[in-house]
């Protein structure tokens, strides 16, 4: 289930991702407008589901069987392991951790330190999002919108 916490996380995702698309491809009012509502539809899984662990691919299937242009994105959110992201990725998993549980904007190292003290940093949900972070850091598209 959504709960308020996480719409007010998904609000400000949607916000970031339409301002992180603004900077990487200025003058496109319709793909910010794309990316806001991709951000809207990030956590989608959420309602559907007890556990966190898939929400993303739940989410993503919603989304495919609904013919959302976006579908892929929001399965692959958050997957460390994607090699070549899409923009549309790249913005919304940068958009996803820069944003806090309650839609608060954060720096990448806010939001790692906020996931620790959640999980603590032994726990593999806080070492995928560092690996996440590096990756997205190390991105040639990361000095555009920073």
């Amino acid at each position: 289930m959504i709960t308020e916490n996480r719409w007010k996380h998904i609000s400000g995702v949607a916000r970031k991702a339409k301002m992180l698309a603004e900077k990487l491809k200025p003058d496109n009012t319709q793909y910010a407008e794309d990316m806001f509502l991709l951000g809207v539809m990030h956590d989608l899984g959420y309602e559907f589901m007890e556990s966190n662990a898939s929400h993303a691919a739940v989410g993503g299937e919603i989304l495919k069987r609904s013919g959302y242009k976006y579908w892929q994105e929001v399965a692959l959110h958050g997957d460390e392991t994607v090699e070549n992201m899409t923009d549309e990725l790249f913005i919304l998993d940068c958009a996803d951790m820069m944003t806090g549980p309650s839609g608060e904007n954060f720096t990448f190292e806010e939001r790692l330190e906020e996931i620790a003290s959640r999980f603590g940093k032994d726990a593999a949900p806080y070492k995928k999002c560092v690996i996440e972070v590096q990756k997205l850091k190390a991105d040639e598209r990361y000095a555009k919108i920073k």
